[in-house]
């Protein structure tokens, strides 16, 4: 699972917190890390000489110590605009994930709660980890898989989320499976939350039922917050009415407002399923 990782970092983003995500990607099969740093084409600062060297400079220095830690490591410094330039080498190196981190200066808080994050989750086939660390949270850094939610509305298009979260949940030892029903009819989500409760269990995990009423989005974020999730784990898209846009409006939701990392599955059948 998620042999090969794009990361999104910053020149400026701090070199703990780094370590210990991958250190923990790593506990759930991850391999191989590719450090991409975006100059940005439409920033002069960042096209200057002396930061594209300062920049690369910190950006190799990240890797000689990951390398010290254990880890395999490569660089990538392109120039251009950051979801389109991670997403193209997603796609091109053939990974299985691209993280983003809610913590640092400058390019790695607009990803969380800019456009950046949502126009990469548009753009790409690839599942999006984004990790959201807020000490007033709880979440501290090396515990994304503590305890994951996986938020379904059983559509067609959230197998593959169901399938990534059960792979997750058997690593973790725990899972929180929650369904939101706008209409308030609880018991025609229950049988289906009881059958992957059951697979879950099979695994030798730790199984929550919750079903709510209320805005999906919206009720997540509190389901989040009473549970102290650590991860929300939810489908690109829904099944919808009529022309289902990119990125559903849930996991739009989601991205901008969950408290805890989170954790965007599209459900294209492509090589990160395995």
């Amino acid at each position: 699972m998620f042999d090969h990782t794009v990361v999104a970092v910053h020149f400026e983003s701090p070199y703990q917190p780094l370590l210990d995500t991958l250190s923990e990607l790593r506990k759930v099969g991850a391999q191989r890390f590719t450090l991409v740093d975006v100059l940005r084409i439409d920033d002069p600062d960042d096209l200057s000489e002396a930061h594209r060297e300062e920049a690369r400079r910190r950006l190799e220095q990240k890797q000689a110590d990951l390398k010290g830690a254990g880890l395999k490591v490569e660089i990538q410094q392109p120039i251009g605009f950051p979801a389109p330039e991670l997403s193209k080498i997603g796609r091109g190196y053939g990974a299985q994930l691209i993280l983003l981190g809610s913590r640092g200066e400058g390019l790695l808080r607009e990803f969380y709660h800019g456009s950046t994050v949502l126009e990469l989750a548009r753009q790409t086939t690839l599942p999006v980890l984004m990790e959201r660390i807020d000490p007033q949270f709880g979440t501290a850094h090396g515990e994304i898989f503590r305890h994951p939610i996986l938020a379904t509305d059983f559509s067609t298009k959230a197998t593959a989320a169901h399938a990534l979260a059960l792979d997750l949940a058997e690593k973790a030892g725990r899972l929180t499976l929650l369904h939101v029903d706008e209409a308030g009819h609880h018991a025609n989500g229950r049988e289906k939350l009881d059958a992957l409760a059951e697979e879950a269990r099979k695994r030798g995990a730790e199984t929550d039922i919750r079903i709510e009423s209320g805005s999906p989005a919206t009720t997540i974020r509190h389901v989040a917050e009473r549970e102290g999730a650590s991860v929300v784990i939810v489908g690109k898209r829904g099944d919808g009415h009529g022309r289902e846009p990119a990125l559903g409006t849930t996991a739009q939701g989601v991205c901008r407002n969950c408290p805890c990392s989170v954790l965007v599955v599209p459900n294209e059948q492509g090589i990160w399923l395995r």
